[in-house]
């Protein structure tokens, strides 16, 4: 019996029992060898797309009936939810661990990380005005504060010893401990001017000046740092390898965008509570029932959204999971934002993020293209990609980055190029989205594919520059 727990709930089981008999047909259709059976087979299971929302509202209203303070769905519920299986219906790939996928964290980095359960869990805990529970493959926000400021202090103390020792082997007249220090310490004072965070806007004109005088004393300490660096490189008796110098810009590199990333993710904690409070506050007067339909209200309006992953590829836009599929590795992913995202920081440097926070990637059911949702600010990513994972993350940073150029700093220059001129506005976003994927997975790392006045483009707006 599917979803055994809910064996008393009589909408759970009739929409389960709806998709077996449907499964049943599907696959006899296959096994069948018939003529026009595959056809016919593929309309069954088009037929049977609807199941997996009738289930799905089924088990969040079954979930709900007790008005609990946060959800929590089982690992039947998971592998429904999160990757559109049900087994001995609609069995994932049988090498295919599912347990570890769900028990494995993501990595720490900038971006919040949720599964399409842990999300709903989240919009549940925000209409009651309850604390959203941790996301089942993620961390919380001060967790990701600290694990990230505890790498900022590990990667600076790296970078520290390297420059002690180019220094010790190219004396100089700079105090090598004060550079370092003045390095260390005012990292994120600087950061906090470059990137005028609210706490240098809206500052009193005492604590403006004093980051200021930090920014200046951080930016002369590390001008006569790497000017050391790269003397050291054109010494001509015992010049710095090339390897040595841009492994130590490299790590150097790394401070400042782990100062950011922190300085986002401090930034995000005020904007994150904001939008869990008007969520709130538009349901403070609901009974309970009223609550559990706003819940599905909510689902309701994120469907559409969640088909677009599937348009964009132009493939099946079913949420159930093909047979014998294998879904892709949460942590895996994850790991490819957050080299992306260190890759192109300038792409948070926008209006909507300031407004609204990082967003938040969601891993859904179903197949197609990573994308970003403007609706609520969250990069969607299908369990099961059309093309390679990784390309399939820089597909939805790409949407991202044209989505929310607000300012036209992207979309001025890649409008320009020529044989851009003279497309739609529809043809020149999906244009820039399969670029920037190419840029992300293959450009920038030496590949020359695209031709050179859109590698130009590329090349200008993703590189690292202060937000000044």
């Amino acid at each position: 019996m599917a979803f055994s727990k809910w064996k008393d709930i009589p909408e759970v089981q009739e929409a389960a029992a709806k998709l077996e008999t449907s499964a049943q047909k599907y696959f006899e259709l296959l096994e069948s060898g018939e003529k026009d059976s595959k056809s016919q087979a593929q309309k069954v299971w088009q037929e049977m797309a609807p199941s997996y929302w009738e289930i799905l509202f089924a088990l969040v209203d079954a979930n709900t009936k007790s008005n609990p303070a946060q959800l929590s769905f089982d690992y039947e519920e998971k592998l429904f939810i999160d990757l559109g299986c049900v087994p001995g219906i609609l069995n994932l790939n049988k090498h295919f661990d599912a347990k570890k996928l769900f028990a494995e964290k993501c990595v720490f980095d900038l971006l919040p990380v949720m599964t399409f359960s842990d999300y709903i869990a989240e919009c549940w805990a925000n209409i009651n005005g309850k604390p959203a529970p941790v996301p089942s493959i993620g961390m919380s926000l001060n967790e990701r504060l600290k694990c990230l400021s505890d790498l900022l202090t590990k990667i600076q103390g790296e970078r520290n010893q390297f420059f002690t020792r180019i220094s010790a082997a190219y004396p100089s007249k700079i105090s090598t401990k004060q550079t370092l220090d003045i390095m260390t310490e005012f990292l994120i004072p600087a950061m906090k001017v470059i990137m005028r965070v609210p706490e240098y806007r809206e500052g009193d004109e005492a604590l403006r000046q004093k980051l200021s005088q930090q920014r200046k004393a951080y930016l002369d300490a590390e001008n006569a740092a790497l000017l050391l660096v790269s003397s050291a490189q054109k010494n001509e008796a015992n010049p710095l390898s090339v390897r040595e110098y841009e492994k130590f810009m490299t790590i150097h590199n790394n401070t400042r965008v782990l100062a950011k990333k922190i300085l986002y993710t401090q930034m995000d904690e005020v904007k994150i509570a904001r939008n869990a409070k008007k969520i709130t506050d538009n349901c403070a007067q609901m009974t309970a029932q009223m609550r559990r339909g706003e819940l599905k209200a909510i689902l309701v309006k994120k469907r559409e959204h969640l088909l677009v992953p599937a348009k964009n590829a132009r493939c099946d836009t079913s949420f159930l999971c093909q047979p014998d599929s294998t879904p892709i590795d949460y942590a895996k992913d994850y790991e490819m934002f957050m080299h992306y995202d260190s890759c192109d920081m300038g792409m948070f440097a926008v209006p909507r993020v300031r407004m609204y926070g990082i967003p938040k990637v969601i891993f859904i059911p179903g197949q197609g293209l990573g994308t970003y949702d403007w609706s609520d600010h969250t990069f969607l990513i299908p369990a099961f990609p059309t093309i390679k994972e990784g390309q399939s993350v820089a597909y939805a940073l790409g949407t991202f980055r044209w989505d929310s150029d607000e300012d036209r700093k992207v979309r001025t220059p890649y409008e320009g190029i020529k044989e851009n001129k003279k497309k739609s506005v529809l043809a020149m976003a999906a244009s820039f989205y399969k670029d920037y994927s190419v840029w992300m997975t293959k450009e920038r790392l030496g590949y020359r594919i695209m031709p050179r006045e859109t590698h130009k483009v590329f090349s200008y707006f993703t590189a690292m520059k202060d937000e000044e």
